[in-house]
């Protein structure tokens, strides 16, 4: 069977690989440069632009990748359309929040460039692009933006790498490149009108983008309330352990971009349980490895930003199985949008981002940066709880053994990382832990899942889905 899995997978891999390498590379040179607390201070300003671009967007990229999936020579009218509708709704909230920045931050120029962000962010065509099948040219926008990110802060810490509203100006400039290439990307979609009116599209779909509002500012916004609640040190240690652990997580966040599509062409042209099936399989194999090798390195990690970082390392092994929670309890959801159960899609964000909420609230007091992790990890718990509920039935009759191979390669993994430890310490004992985990993860991966099927990696999820793109 030929068709393009494959091929995006590969420009997901590699593409993306790349993009967090230099992000987490720009972040280990700011963190180094700033020390604890003052990074803590970045971090919340990154934090607070986030939610501003969430804000903006209410949650529409699911529905409009939905729209699109059902309607693809519609797709440039309907992106024309959410980015007008960003770019009117983010300005509506800059301005007060400019307003309130002058009057009340002692860095006013900081935060002000730090929520200019929301104006280039209107122009993500992430899982957009992905639903037309035009995946590369989005994972070409976001490395160049990288790229570019890093090469300034670069001259930033030669010209002294103190001041924080350069660094802010230099993640202004990397969104607005991304943005300025996004102008002909939207220019070359198919243009068609719609037969979903944009604002009618919204109506209708206005539970799912409040519960994907609320999922996505917990998502963007956790570090800035940590900040808020633990104070700055523990956010200069948590945005650590997120920074790390969503790098160690890339294969996942990229393979759930190529699921999207398939889980939501699956329900009119494929087998959505099958499809389902598949995707929490791949996912398992994407984020428990990766979640058990990372626990076994996390001091050596955190230790590269600096000796005072080392205590880090426990909230980044509880971020690491929160994350992997949350991936897997993306598929659910996802399935959930696909099959149209909008209600029940909506509810399985929004309440455990209201419980991680309450919790951050609840642990405050504690004033540790594993403690605002453990408040993730238990709403995650319960997110991921709720979708595998919620998709009993699509689920079955899977039997137990179907997790086998998943944890399987995680211990192998982990095993595998972990002996190099005994023998060497520092810089070269954390190189060879991460070379050795990777060939373990490989070596186990190859034996558990891969041995035999590479020529045909991708086919059972095209035939279960229908979709080719």
């Amino acid at each position: 069977m030929k068709h393009s899995v494959r091929s995006t997978l590969v420009t997901l891999g590699l593409g993306v690989l790349l993009q967090r390498i230099l992000q987490l590379a720009t972040f280990l040179c700011v963190g180094k440069a700033l020390g604890v607390e003052r990074l803590g201070t970045y971090a919340e300003g990154l934090g607070l632009a986030a939610l501003l671009a969430v804000l903006a967007g209410t949650g529409v990229r699911n529905v409009l990748a939905r729209a699109i999936a059902q309607e693809p020579a519609a797709a440039g009218t309907l992106v024309r359309a959410a980015v007008r509708a960003r770019l009117l709704l983010g300005t509506a909230l800059l301005v007060p929040a400019i307003a309130i920045t002058f009057a009340t931050a002692p860095q006013p120029w900081f935060w002000t460039l730090c929520l200019l962000q929301v104006l280039p962010t209107a122009f993500d065509l992430k899982n957009l692009l992905d639903a037309t099948g035009r995946t590369g040219r989005e994972v070409l926008l976001e490395t160049s933006a990288a790229v570019l990110q890093l090469l300034l802060v670069a001259i930033w810490l030669l010209a002294g790498g103190q001041a924080l509203e350069p660094l802010a100006a230099i993640a202004l400039a990397s969104r607005c490149l991304y943005a300025a290439g996004a102008l002909p990307a939207i220019a070359r979609l198919p243009q068609t009108p719609s037969l979903r009116p944009w604002h009618g599209l919204l109506r209708r779909s206005f539970t799912v983008s409040l519960g994907q509002t609320a999922h996505e500012l917990m998502a963007a916004g956790d570090v800035w309330l940590v900040a808020v609640l633990f104070g700055q040190g523990a956010a200069g240690l948590y945005a650590v352990a997120i920074r790390l652990s969503t790098a160690a997580l890339v294969p996942s966040a990229q393979l759930a971009r190529l699921l999207l599509p398939h889980l939501l062409r699956a329900t009119a042209a494929g087998d959505p349980q099958r499809t389902v099936r598949t995707a929490l399989r791949a996912t398992a194999f994407a984020t428990l490895p990766m979640m058990a090798g990372g626990a076994v390195v996390a001091e050596g990690l955190c230790g590269l930003f600096g000796a005072d970082f080392t205590f880090a390392a426990p909230a980044l092994r509880i971020v690491l199985l929160a994350l992997c929670l949350q991936h897997l309890g993306w598929q659910c959801s996802h399935a959930l949008f696909a099959q149209g159960r909008d209600t029940a899609y909506a509810a399985g964000l929004w309440w455990p981002a209201l419980v991680h909420a309450l919790l951050l609230g609840t642990f405050a007091a504690l004033g540790d940066a594993a403690s605002a992790a453990l408040a993730m990890l238990l709403a995650q718990v319960a997110y991921l709880g709720a979708g595998l509920a919620l998709l009993r039935h699509s689920l079955a009759g899977t039997p137990w053994s179907f997790w086998i191979g998943p944890l399987a390669t995680a211990a192998a993994t982990a095993a595998t990382a972990a002996v190099p430890g005994l023998a060497l310490e520092g810089r070269l004992g954390l190189i060879a832990q991460l070379i050795a985990g990777g060939l373990g993860f490989g070596l186990a991966l190859w034996l558990v899942e891969l041995r035999g099927r590479v020529r045909t990696l991708g086919d059972g999820l095209a035939a279960a889905s229908g979709f080719r793109g």
